[in-house]
């Protein structure tokens, strides 16, 4: 949720453009409470879009957070009272051997989502401690350095001092870290919890990974095969399309899909959040039992994917899915609050929806891609170029999600949209990613795949996702993976190409998945939505 909408639908306006000096390694997405960078003695507060530098101390203080992503397209999100230095980091836009990122972590926790560099060179990558080391292949990690500040849940005891890692997903699909002492070093994988006391130390490995190293970050053509049975499809709007990039429901499980387009739709914000400009700040007080994904870019042309635990009232439906108003304390798929805390959108053009559903409502899926509207949040309001595309259904509850086991195929694209990209154009052939999640380790893996825009072609590897279960809202899957290509147009000859991914399982079988794609490359972006289902064989 892949940050990374890090990653609800609202993210899709809150990534940033590239740092524009040689002296600049990264930009900050989010800074909350107290946070600050050290630079040549000098202490320099850190806010949204502020750049950071090599050499620098970035800090957090109480109640407060910070989320940098970096020129490689690596993200580092640091929990309050946290002190990482960047000790070298050096990126010429592609992997020549010269590249390095050599942070220490000096107090407190992160997690990381690396990037480019160390998917190849491994020994240029490095995150360091008074206690271990941690190198990568492509990760998605947490880890914290305890020193009598950390507390275990339910209990609140104090826990042992010393490092503890978790390895949670795949980064440029690997997932895997070595985690060493002076006399030890232990292969982490995804799932997989560590600790060492110190740097003397032998390295143990966890059962279950204590509270504290949940750090989230906010920060990813083929059809169908044809129907069979008694289903029945209606199209508009996108049927005109030669391509054909809407086909008949799939298969007897879903015996109803409605695809369709509409050239324009009223602003459907209501008369409060239109005279505010920013969706109530109360926290909702139902239990969700919607769950919505989505995929934008936004004004400095970048794409975020992101997915969030809804109820009705957050949505508006004029026909089809027109408009959003999310308040703070609305949980996302990796489990933390919505950020920015309150968002409100509304299309002002919807160029492609569709629905589908068995026909007792137990699914409820609909899409829609805008090809206009604006999203406002506490900073103000943004337009949406390239459109937004998002999806939405009936949550699974998280308990039957939890008690899957085995390797489930999720064979049959029901639907979605046609991706587009940051320069308004649409796909002229592409496929999405086939679908297998792992539900005894936690892991979704995705197929290799491809967009052609007439202005550029984007090629995806096979990567992956982890599956996150929130107790109380629903489960999802949440990834951020490299190794992918962009060339043509604003793509320089094969840009390095990263995809974020966020989905949310929907119907009360969880045998069905609504899934948000976004791609960035230098100045290119690109996004989509895709619903998948394993049925009728799970």
């Amino acid at each position: 949720m892949k940050s990374g909408l890090s990653r609800s639908i609202a993210i899709v306006l809150f990534a940033l453009a590239m740092p524009a000096t040689a002296a600049d390694v990264g930009r900050v997405l989010l800074a909350a409470g107290d946070t600050v960078a050290v630079r040549d003695k000098q202490i320099i507060k850190l806010v949204f879009r502020s750049t950071v530098q090599d050499k620098d101390v970035l800090r957090t203080g109480p109640a407060s957070n910070l989320q940098v992503r970096f020129i490689d397209e690596s993200i580092l999100s640091m929990r309050e009272n946290s002190e990482v230095r960047i000790d070298e980091f050096r990126f010429t836009g592609k992997e020549d051997g010269t590249e390095r990122a050599f942070f220490s972590l000096l107090k407190g926790g992160l997690r990381k989502i690396t990037g480019i560099i160390g998917r190849t060179n491994n020994k240029n990558y490095q995150m360091s401690s008074v206690v271990a080391t941690i190198g990568i292949r492509g990760t998605d990690y947490a880890t914290t350095l305890c020193q009598q500040d950390c507390y275990s849940n339910p209990s609140h005891k104090l826990a042992p001092d010393g490092q503890y890692t978790r390895v949670i997903g795949a980064s440029f699909a690997t997932d895997k870290l070595n985690f060493s002492t002076r006399i030890d070093q232990q292969i982490v994988v995804i799932s997989q919890n560590a600790f060492a006391a110190d740097a003397n130390s032998r390295i143990q490995f966890l059962l279950e990974a204590p509270g504290f190293l949940n750090v989230p970050v906010k920060g990813k053509t083929t059809k169908p095969p044809a129907g069979k049975g008694d289903e029945q499809a209606e199209t508009g709007g996108a049927k005109d399309d030669p391509r054909g990039t809407t086909a008949a429901a799939p298969s007897n499980v879903l015996p109803r899909l409605l695809t369709g387009a509409s050239s324009t739709t009223d602003s459907v914000l209501d008369p409060v959040t239109a005279a505010t400009g920013v969706a109530s700040a109360t926290a909702p007080s139902v239990a969700p039992t919607l769950g919505g994904v989505g995929a934008g870019v936004d004004g400095f042309g970048e794409a975020s994917d992101g997915g969030a635990y809804l109820t009705p009232s957050m949505l508006t439906f004029n026909g089809v899915f027109t408009g959003l108003n999310i308040p703070a304390g609305t949980t996302e798929v990796d489990g933390s609050p919505i950020d920015p805390p309150g968002v409100s959108g509304a299309a002002s053009g919807v160029a492609e929806f569709g629905s589908a559903d068995p026909g007792d409502g137990s699914i409820n899926a609909r899409w829609v891609r805008w090809s206009s509207g604006t999203f406002t949040d506490d900073s103000g309001t943004s337009m949406l170029p390239g459109g937004f595309h998002g999806m939405v259904g009936n949550l699974t509850p998280p308990d039957v999600i939890a008690a899957k086991t085995g390797m489930v195929p999720f064979p049959i694209q029901v639907g979605g949209t046609t991706p587009t990209n940051n320069l308004g154009e649409m796909a002229t052939s592409f496929g999405y990613p086939s679908l297998t999640v792992n539900f005894t380790t936690k892991v979704a893996s995705l197929g290799m795949f491809s967009w052609t825009f007439p202005s550029n072609f984007w090629s995806f590897p096979s990567g992956a996702a982890t599956v996150i279960i929130t107790p109380g809202k629903g489960a999802g899957i949440d990834g951020f993976y490299g190794g992918g290509t962009c060339s043509g147009g604003v793509c320089s000859t094969s840009t390095p190409a990263t995809l974020g991914v966020t989905g949310i399982f929907y119907g009360p079988r969880g045998d069905h998945l609504g899934a948000a794609f976004a791609g960035n490359a230098g100045s290119a972006a690109a996004m989509g939505v895709k619903l998948y289902t394993c049925a009728p064989s799970c």
